[in-house]
């Protein structure tokens, strides 16, 4: 880090452009450099000759489409993808999305990043479903097992984690500790924060170091509130990678939205180019270039996304630019600090090149090059382009030079391409070279891609799914607030609409390799089951809604092994700690309880139960006028040690939408 930083003041010259206005750190005290105003303008002029392009306007649609990240993955974890039920192999940098369902084997354990802020933590024999993501709202139901969630950083989003018999709301930074047996009964675990528990007949709150202990239905369910046992290898593990997260180095160096970015400090460098301002140089083999290792994945919204096999390759794939320096490699060039950004599934040039049939436009091979700083986005998903009913009349193929127009094709494998019978049959390692001629009259695709996905592009790595998740005895969930993802096309009716674009079909894809992608050490799992609570105050069983009865004399069981006894001799729950314990969620909406696949009624419906909506894969939040948030160059990383600032645009780093 050096001595003096350089902070950014974004400047607006009216609904495009935007530059910077650099600021000398001394210390505490700030001052302007005397060539800002020279700077500034200079920079204007400049921007102004390289940003031709319009800006695409935020599309309403994409904030409703979220977008997380498997950050770790340790043993057996299979993903049930949501758009098409398929259950597939969990690897690294993979993107979940609403309605995908994460299920771990024994002694196994993941990871979800949501963002900068908020984190979910899966032990091993365990079942999540993500019900909901969306650009203020992150709920997901736990089925069994354990999973602890974190809020590492302040945000002002709405999360909520529902269970067969109550519905829990964090309300601060903290970690929470959730287990579910199967059974049906629940244990809230507060290691610091506090969060509130919500039931049809009321809500309590649970205080840091203390566990509320829940069994019984969903629909008056009891409760004891006692003081939380020790810590666990369970706690112990979550504590470290906490505090992993929380010292990366690499977070003053990107903007707001940009998350993932903790996986970069081991693997690479920040160094400053002129021009450019700090960019990150990741340590690599000579001939090695972007978008080269790894594979691309059908996610629902979002069409054809890059699923890095590196395990730093989720930022610098989805967010930014790369860039040749000579005299340092190829570096990742994040955009600038003092600017949002928003996730895209790649940021690449696709393009058509060679003879044959098998590609839908009417060439032999699909290639692709990083897009550098300064060099347009032409997105192939979102509105316009979803569910394939319009791609035909989307589709935009111009013959262009390569070479002219992308200059990471002019580095040595910076363009790569595979034949399209391996792109749809999920096979990327057996590169085509494009020869310099079959460049220079290359098509470009600007805006859908006129491919079809085929299911093995549904997987997120070679190696086959050997698990399979025993069946939950849990599949219905008490929610505060019902879940309303956006409507979504199933992934059969998806490929079908695709395919009647095409003018030939790819080739028959081959039996998958084993190739897996692994991260982080294996230790002591917890077992699916919370460990014993500690009595407090000799309480007994309390029902919500009730005054407390006078406490029991003997000592409360744990829910692990607990027999149940009968609701006759066990006293009720105590009225609500809250001032006003809502009956209703805070929408209005009267708190429900559904089906773990089966969608909840909408707000305007009678109350009753559906099959969940098996929706698409979540999609993300494009900026308005503002497109200008990758291309100028940008300063230094802003000042503060290796977290980010608090506040709320720090919880909603996944939020849909993308540098353009």
């Amino acid at each position: 880090m050096p001595r003096n930083l350089l902070q950014t003041k974004i400047i607006w010259f009216g609904p495009r452009l935007a530059i910077e206005e650099r600021w000398a750190v001394d210390g505490p005290q700030m001052r302007r450099t005397p060539n800002s105003r020279l700077w500034r303008w200079m920079g204007a002029v400049a921007l102004a000759a390289r940003l031709v392009a319009p800006a695409r306007a935020q599309d309403p649609d994409d904030s409703k489409r979220g977008v997380a990240r498997l950050s770790l993955v340790d043993g057996e974890v299979s993903v049930q993808r949501g758009d098409s039920g398929d259950w597939v192999a969990a690897s690294v940098n993979a993107p979940v999305v609403t309605n995908d369902r994460i299920s771990t084997g024994p002694n196994s354990r993941t990871e979800v990043q949501f963002d900068a802020a908020n984190v979910l933590r899966i032990g091993s024999d365990a079942e999540v479903s993500l019900t909901q993501l969306d650009y203020s709202r992150y709920q997901m139901a736990l089925a069994r097992g354990t999973a602890t969630f974190r809020v590492l950083r302040s945000s002002n989003l709405d999360i909520e984690v529902d269970t067969p018999n109550i519905s829990v709301r964090p309300s601060k930074q903290g970690a929470y500790r959730i287990a579910v047996t199967d059974a049906g009964s629940t244990e809230v675990t507060v290691r610091s924060g506090e969060v509130e528990v919500f039931t049809p007949r009321g809500s309590e709150w649970v205080r840091s170091g203390q566990t509320l202990v829940a069994r019984g239905s969903a629909s008056d369910p009891e409760y004891q509130i006692v003081s939380a046992s020790r810590q666990d290898e369970w706690d112990r593990w979550n504590d470290s990678r906490d505090q992993a997260m929380r010292r990366s180095a690499s977070y003053p160096y990107v903007g707001p939205g940009v998350y993932g970015v903790e996986d970069l400090d081991p693997y690479g460098t920040w160094v400053d180019v002129p021009g450019y301002g700090y960019v990150w140089r990741p340590l690599v083999v000579a001939g090695w270039a972007p978008y080269r290792q790894g594979r691309w994945v059908w996610e629902d919204w979002y069409g054809w996304t890059w699923v890095s096999y590196e395990p730093w390759g989720w930022a610098p794939y989805h967010y930014g630019r790369w860039f040749y320096e000579p005299a340092f490699g190829w570096c990742w060039y994040p955009g600038l600090v003092g600017v949002r950004h928003y996730w895209s599934p790649a940021l690449v040039a696709f393009f058509g090149f060679g003879g044959g049939v098998g590609v839908s436009f009417g060439v032999g091979n699909v290639g692709w090059v990083p897009l550098a700083p300064y060099e347009v986005l032409h997105p192939w998903w979102g509105r316009g382009f979803y569910g394939g009913r319009d791609s035909l009349r989307s589709i935009n193929i111009t013959n262009v030079n390569i070479t002219n127009v992308y200059r990471n094709a002019r580095v040595t494998n910076g363009v790569t391409a595979v034949s399209g019978g391996d792109f749809r049959g999920g096979r990327f390692t057996n590169f085509v070279h494009a020869s310099p001629d079959q460049l220079q009259q290359a098509g470009v695709v600007r805006g859908a891609m006129p491919i079809a996905p085929d299911r093995s592009n549904l997987r997120f790595t070679d190696r086959q799914n050997a698990f399979v998740p025993r069946p939950s005895g849990n599949n219905r969930f008490f929610t505060r607030q019902q879940p309303n993802p956006a409507p979504r096309v199933s992934f059969a009716e998806q490929q079908r609409a695709l395919e009647g674009t095409n003018r030939g079909r790819f080739g028959d894809p081959a039996a998958a390799g084993a190739w897996q992608r692994s991260e982080g050490g294996r230790g002591n799992q917890p077992t699916g089951q919370p460990a014993p609570a500690t009595p407090s105050n000799n309480r007994g069983w309390n029902r919500f809604g009730e005054p407390r009865n006078t406490p029991r004399p003997q000592q409360p069981e744990s829910i692990q092994g607990r027999a149940e006894s009968p609701r006759a001799e066990t006293p009720r729950f105590a009225a609500p700690r809250s001032e006003a314990p809502p009956s209703r969620s805070e929408s209005g909406n009267p708190m429900v309880l559904f089906n773990g696949r089966n969608a909840p009624p909408r707000a305007s419906e009678p109350r009753r139960q559906e099959s969940l909506r098996i929706s698409p894969p979540v999609v993300q939040e494009r900026p308005s006028g503002s497109g200008g948030a990758y291309n100028g160059p940008r300063s230094a990383p802003r000042g503060g040690g290796g977290s980010r600032g608090s506040g709320g645009d720090s919880g909603n780093n996944h939020r849909g939408g993308r540098d353009r």
